[in-house]
């Protein structure tokens, strides 16, 4: 085809694929994943998670411990912007006011305009801190006396909408540890297993499939249960982080040796090995580079779950303990079904949990799509 009869259509795709030629792997990545507005959406709520972890105490209007045992079970109170008496004005919630069935005796709250309370933003309240820097200042709060309970109140009249935002930091703290921790253990055993071979290779296999040969679920509940109740919870912490790290990097070290026994073979490798390269240096700077988008995509798709399974045992009791907070913790509140009846709002850290696996997923899928060379994103 000449020049002259090339049309505007092919002259675009022309013009497209001789850009992509100059352009870098990470620069083509980006490129692509920039298209993909699944996965922007996913990273952009992935990026919010991050921040509200980063200042709970700023978003939230109160601290994790903060309590009015006056007000048990209190329902949500909707924010409104319009009365009939005064019109548009300042957001506001209405309290509530407590009425007894005489027949069962059970509790019902009623909204009471006499006891509005109007929401301020960047107000003063309870004292939080971030890398050492203490501060007062707060989103949105309310007048000095009054309340605002956006998700309600819990079973000693803590605010629920706060505590949710509390634990997101240590929801997410754990679920970064436990990935982080998993990553670096799989990346070492399963690139060196697939390097070396031999005996080596035949002996870490075998520790793999050891690790790989219990049910998750059986071995973290008889795991945990010797975490001692009494001890410290940061001690706590830390050791039920170490026993979801346990069984977590098996299988990235199984996908890594598989990677790396077919790079052996490449081209690039081989000359290395003929110039005499250092199985340091064709290690650090041949192999293990060619495995980071692997490892980047699984840490994307680890993260979730680690989350999801760091909420569900803690939700059963056996994660982390008081006074700390995450969302499992805040659901272990609502066990038997007479406390979920009493207070369905506490079900609320369920929202939080789908929201941040659905974002990562989202995150994961488009850095997927964008790292597959064969990807049309």
């Amino acid at each position: 085809m000449s020049d002259t009869d090339m049309t505007p259509e092919h002259g675009s795709m022309a013009a497209e694929a001789k850009s992509a030629h100059s352009l870098s792997y990470w620069q083509l990545v980006r490129k692509r994943f920039r298209k993909n507005r699944y996965g922007m959406m996913g990273l952009f709520l992935c990026c919010l998670i991050v921040f509200i972890a980063l200042v709970p105490g700023f978003i939230a209007p109160y601290g994790p411990q903060t309590s009015d045992r006056s007000l048990l079970y209190t329902p949500p109170q909707w924010v409104s912007i319009y009365s009939t008496e005064e019109g548009f004005q300042r957001p506001f919630v209405n309290g509530f006011s407590e009425e007894m069935d005489p027949n069962t005796y059970a509790i019902t709250f009623q909204s009471d305009p006499e006891k509005k309370s109007v929401i301020r933003f960047f107000t003063r309240g309870d004292e939080w801190s971030l890398l050492g820097i203490s501060s007062t200042l707060h989103l949105f709060g309310t007048d000095e006396g009054s309340r605002v309970y956006l998700l309600g109140t819990d079973n000693l009249g803590r605010d629920v909408f706060s505590r949710m935002i509390w634990g997101t930091r240590i929801s997410l703290l754990m679920g970064l540890m436990v990935m982080l921790a998993a990553l670096v253990i799989g990346t070492i055993v399963g690139v060196t297993s697939g390097f070396f071979g031999g005996f080596y290779d035949l002996v870490v296999q075998r520790i793999v499939e050891f690790f790989k040969a219990f049910p998750d679920l059986p071995l973290y509940l008889a795991l945990t249960a010797i975490i001692p109740r009494r001890a410290d919870p940061m001690t706590v912490f830390v050791m039920f982080a170490a026993i979801l790290v346990l069984l977590r990097w098996a299988d990235l070290s199984r996908e890594l040796r598989g990677k790396v026994i077919s790079m052996r073979r490449l081209d690039y490798v081989r000359a290395a090995e003929a110039v005499g390269a250092t199985n340091k240096r064709i290690l650090f700077r041949h192999i293990v580079p060619n495995t980071s988008s692997h490892l980047i995509v699984w840490a994307t798709f680890q993260l979730p779950e680690i989350i999801l399974l760091e909420s569900f045992l803690s939700f059963l009791g056996i994660g982390v303990q008081q006074p700390m907070v995450s969302w499992g913790l805040m659901l272990n509140q609502i066990l038997d079904f007479q406390s979920f009846s009493a207070a369905p709002w506490m079900m609320a850290p369920v929202g939080m949990i789908i929201i941040t696996v659905l974002a990562f997923n989202a995150f994961g899928d488009g850095l997927r799509d964008a790292m597959d060379p064969y990807s049309n994103v």
